[in-house]
């Protein structure tokens, strides 16, 4: 697990700021070299805007709990020496971030409104880093930054602003919600499910959007990757839906997200009828194979995590039973809480209004329950 610590000290108090543990984990990659047979991991520290979202965070918990200047004259010590509270220690680190990369990372990624308050309060008023100054500059650089922290404040209070975050909140959590409901019904409409996870992607470089620097740019090179990357998911799901009944699919959920390693890729779990097939290790290498070889035409890249149970705390793939609460569990509490809660902070940016996240339809209401006549 990665630890970062910006020395502040203070607990996030933005809503569910607690699943920063699954934020964390998806700056984690993995990766499957089906040469070589051998899995492993990359991990980049600002992954998904993490280094760059945390600060900001940190900052916003430090700033909905004080009022008043956070920049005092009385940090500075008689020598001209400086001496920060942990508060604004907090704020600096926020300010201190690359912008410029922030702002190109926006175009990748969709953030929370916090984090838009922050940047664009940085980019009317510029405050400056006290770390970088001279000594004779630091009165006027706190008079910058509790300017910056004001306008920050004011508009987080406002009621505008209250309404946008309201909104993000529902719409991150719709996700996760209907993910639940979408589980339950499948498993009321069959006893047993072999739950599949397989992350889907291209080879380093194959689709690249970072190498553009200007942000028109790389919204332009966007437009044309994510129409490639819907087109293949569109085709896999189609094939394994229509022309493979022996797997018995009976429900399917995409996310799509971005990565500094593996650029684009989707996590995708299948739901098959427990009744009819067995073996999941064995068929999510098929399905991941077909990506490879045929969706994406020898460009694509799987990580079959069915193949990795043993790496997972909570497992939540492999064959599970309607009355099996352990694994459904998992199954709901964390594996589907890993395909949408980072939304909260974090979500991969579709243009064109393109969607993110997405699953199959319910089962139809009245169905007959498949498998074994269940115990009441």
């Amino acid at each position: 697990m990665i630890h970062v610590d910006y020395g502040c000290g203070e607990a996030m108090c933005f809503s569910d700021w607690e699943y920063v543990e699954v934020y964390k984990e998806k700056v984690v990659e993995d990766f499957y070299d089906s040469v070589s047979g051998e899995r492993f991991s990359h991990v980049d520290v600002d992954g998904m805007l993490f280094d760059s979202v945390s600060r900001i965070m940190r900052a916003v918990s430090v700033l909905e709990k004080s009022s008043g200047d956070i920049f005092r004259a009385e940090s500075l010590k008689c020598r001209g020496e400086m001496e920060l509270s942990k508060e604004a220690a907090c704020v600096v680190s926020a300010v201190s971030i690359n912008y410029v990369e922030l702002e190109r990372g926006m175009v990748l990624f969709k953030v929370n409104p916090y984090v838009n308050v922050f940047y664009e309060c940085y980019k009317a008023i510029k405050p400056l880093n006290p770390y970088k100054v001279e000594k004779t500059e630091l009165s006027a650089c706190f008079g910058g930054l509790n300017q910056f922290v004001d306008a920050v404040k004011k508009r987080m209070s406002s009621g505008k602003f209250k309404r946008v975050i309201s909104a993000h909140l529902r719409s991150a959590a719709k996700n996760y919600s209907g993910l639940v409901d979408y589980i339950d019904s499948l498993f009321a409409r069959y006893s047993r499910l072999l739950v599949l996870r397989v992350d889907f992607s291209y080879g380093k470089g194959r689709l690249d959007v970072e190498d553009y620097s200007q942000p028109s740019d790389r919204l332009d090179a966007l437009r044309i990757v994510t129409g490639q990357i819907v087109g293949h998911r569109i085709e896999l799901i189609d094939y394994l839906k229509n022309k493979c009944p022996e797997l018995g699919m009976v429900g399917y959920v995409w996310k799509l997200e971005y990565g500094r390693e593996k650029g684009h890729h989707y996590h995708m779990m299948f739901f098959l009828d427990g009744a009819k097939v067995r073996q999941d290790i064995v068929i999510a290498k098929l399905i991941g194979e077909h990506w490879n070889n045929v969706i994406t035409q020898g460009r694509g890249v799987y990580y079959n995590c069915n193949g990795s149970k043993d790496r997972y705390k909570y497992c939540g793939v492999g064959m599970i039973s309607y009355n099996e609460a352990e694994k459904l569990s998992n199954l709901k509490e964390k594996a589907a809480v890993y395909l949408t809660k980072a939304d909260r902070y974090v979500s991969a940016c579709m243009p064109d209004n393109r969607r993110s996240f997405g699953k199959g339809n319910s089962p139809k209401v009245g169905g007959r329950s498949v498998g074994r006549p269940r115990e009441n």
